[in-house]
């Protein structure tokens, strides 16, 4: 059980670092800590699990899922991929290059605008993708162990509202969430 703890230096000093000065009748509480440290704790136990499959290579997974679904892959080029991602251009190149080396992802010019590549995924990339589900689906069944229908229905209501207010500040949806809300 991880116990309530006095972070209120780790709060001073997190609010200097940013150079932000508490506005009145608003604190950091813990739930802003534990919800930045539940989000790097499930990328290192992802991370570990993609280790352990083998799937280290694999940079950006979102790009092979993509990829499978073909009428993204059909749109989506460098560009695409980076802002569908919200990482930037330099990343999925990168990412590319790796899958493409791995066998996971061919290349080819596109005929008709040589300056554009066209990508698609390769029988190795389709079973990749497979297992990264999989890690996932792993890594996701263990962070919500003991959670009642109800309380991960809450859960969801909740970051569907810190999504909303996200937007109101200017994110944008992430494109795989925009696919999911339509269908």
């Amino acid at each position: 059980m991880i116990s309530r703890y006095d972070n209120s230096e780790v709060k001073r000093l997190m609010d200097a670092k940013h150079g932000q000065e508490e506005e009145p009748g608003h604190s950091t509480d813990d739930l802003e800590l534990l919800f930045r440290a539940v989000n790097k704790m499930h990328r290192r136990c992802l991370k570990k699990e993609m280790d352990s499959r083998g799937l280290s290579k694999v940079g950006q997974p979102m790009i092979l899922f993509m990829l499978r679904n073909h009428e993204v892959a059909a749109e989506c080029d460098q560009k695409g991929f980076s802002e569908a991602l919200g990482v930037s251009p330099a990343t999925v190149a990168v990412s590319i290059k790796r899958m493409e080396k791995a066998g996971l992802v061919s290349k080819s010019t596109d005929p008709v605008d040589l300056r554009r590549n066209h990508l698609a995924i390769t029988d190795k990339g389709l079973h990749v993708v497979d297992d990264c589900i999989r890690a996932f689906q792993h890594v996701d069944a263990g962070t919500f162990k003991g959670f009642s229908e109800e309380q991960r229905k809450q859960l969801e209501s909740s970051y569907r509202r810190m999504m909303e207010n996200l937007v109101a500040m200017g994110a944008q949806v992430p494109t795989f969430m925009k696919q999911e809300e339509t269908t």
